[in-house]
């Protein structure tokens, strides 16, 4: 959905995706992580498998998560956006597929997430 709907469609080299893998389910592991890699067959995404859930973890305040880590979870920042400390900034905007734990209109819409990088990228 993501390759279709925004990777294939935002043509910008400026955009970088950065997608991280963690164990949320009993089976995901650093095999399953490599083969998830075949979902984002572009040269401007970089995978990383976690092998805990302490990436999730930073990210969770920043979008509004209380009682579990951020993960199905697509951050925006746009160009230019400084990590200082041990906390990573708030993102610009997110959309995610955690459907009752955050927001209905930041439910996954590639449509949407597409018109949200559009600027990012052209920046």
């Amino acid at each position: 959905m993501v390759q279709d709907s925004v990777l294939s469609l935002v043509k910008s080299r400026d955009l970088a995706v950065y997608a991280v893998w963690e164990p949320i389910f009993r089976t995901d592991d650093n095999r399953a992580s490599r083969r998830a890699t075949a979902l984002f067959p572009d040269d401007r995404v970089k995978n990383y498998w976690a092998r805990d859930k302490g990436v999730g973890a930073l990210f969770q305040p920043g979008i509004g998560l209380e009682k579990e880590v951020a993960w199905d979870v697509y951050l925006v920042y746009r160009p230019g956006r400084v990590w200082e400390g041990t906390a990573p900034p708030a993102p610009d905007d997110f959309m995610h597929q955690l459907w009752a734990r955050l927001p209905a209109e930041k439910i996954l819409d590639g449509g949407k997430l597409r018109v949200m990088l559009e600027p990012v990228a052209e920046d």
